[in-house]
Formats: C-alpha cells, structure tokens, sequence
C-alpha cells in the first residue's frame, strides 16, 4: 500500500520531520516520517464534510468546519494518475453541541491535543461512466491508517465532488467499543458525507514534526 508518509524520491524538504530506522532482510532502511501540518484557523473550507452517528437517544450529526485541499493532481486522460490530499482539523468538529463536541474533541473519542488533524489521500482513480468514478482512499486518524474504496459523483463543468461512505470508529480506536447495553452507548457505523470543488491543481509541502509520537499502524479493510 502506498504510504504518503514516506518521503518520495527528490524530495528536498525535511525541515520537521524525523527520521526513524528499522531493520530489514537485507541491512538498515530510513524511513522519514512527518506529520501534516495544521490547518490554519482563518482558511475557508472548499465544502462541507458532514458526519451522523446513532445514539441510543437518537441520531447525533455535524460538521468538520476547517479543512484544505492539500494537493490535487488531476489527469482525466489518465485518472489513475490522479491524486488528492486533504488535510481536516479534527478540533474544527461542530454538532452544535458544545457540551458534546468538547467530550468528542477529548480523550474518549478523537483525542485531538494528541491527533490534531486526519489526513485524506485519494489514489488509484477508476472512471465508472462520465459522471462517476471509484478511487482508493487512505484514511490516517487517531494513529491509525486504513485503505477503502469510495465511488464519488463529479460534474466537470464545475468540478463538484460528492461522496458517502460508513466507517468504523472501532477501525480507528475512538471512542468505546463493546457498550452493547449502555443507554448512552454510541453506534460504530459513522456515515460521512463530503461535498466540495476540487481545484485544477493544488499543491503544497508544508509539514510539521511528528516530534516524540509514533508513525501511523497500518491496517487495510
């Protein structure tokens, strides 16, 4: 599985970030592993990305108000050549709840003074017809990585993306797992909606130190 962590060959810019070494069949590999860096509080979102939850009382939905279109690499000639990043601030989560959102933003769910942000990179673009493609997304939240298909709906006129998909908090180690007969208890299916105008071509290398935390655990659905 493509690992976006992993510096790419030419790259010049290691300014925060660390370099860990492990040992290998064949001698010593260096990996350098960096962490995106914040998305910066007066940014503007390029869309919404909503989220909705069941309780045991009832649906629970929000909103991550702050996230970037890190890099977008588009090639319609081969969109398997096609890639995107998007960086969210996990702290920008808003139910309109600020009771909730500060229990989510804390240790028992996303745990954001330790994870401040989820990084999104879609890979491996599959045109299904002319208004629908599939692409491989590599999701990296709360120290942990998987990889899962997404179909999204596009109008190239004005390059609108639209997509849903349900993923599971258990995947990611947030929030409780096994509460079956809590009345408080919350579902592991998470439904995510995302909505937004890809640019033509955006790029940006900025990063920041991981500094004393791990790498990522890798897993794949």
């Amino acid at each position: 599985m493509a690992n976006d962590y992993i510096r790419r060959p030419g790259a010049s810019r290691t300014s925060g970030c660390r370099w860990q070494a492990g040992t290998t069949a064949v001698g010593v590999a260096l990996t350098l592993w960096c962490r995106p860096a914040p998305v910066r509080a007066e940014d503007t979102a390029p869309g919404h990305i909503d989220f909705r939850g069941g309780t045991a009382v009832g649906p629970s939905v929000g909103e991550f108000r702050r996230w970037q279109i890190r890099r977008a690499v588009i090639d319609e000639e081969h969109p398997a050549r096609s890639e995107v990043v998007v960086v969210v601030d996990l702290a920008s989560l808003d139910t309109a709840n600020s009771m909730r959102d500060r229990h989510l933003r804390g240790e028992d769910f996303f745990a954001v003074d330790r994870y401040p942000v989820a990084e999104v990179r879609l890979h491996d673009f599959v045109l299904d017809d002319p208004t629908h493609f599939t692409a491989q997304v590599d999701l990296d939240l709360h120290g942990y990585r998987h990889t899962f298909p997404m179909q999204f709906t596009v109008d190239r006129d004005t390059r609108q993306v639209v997509g849903d998909v349900t993923l599971l908090r258990s995947d990611y180690d947030i929030g409780p797992h096994g509460w079956f007969f809590n009345p408080l208890r919350v579902a592991d299916e998470v439904a995510i909606h995302v909505d937004t105008v890809v640019p033509a071509a955006t790029v940006s290398t900025e990063r920041e130190a991981v500094g004393a935390d791990e790498p990522p655990q890798s897993a794949s659905n």
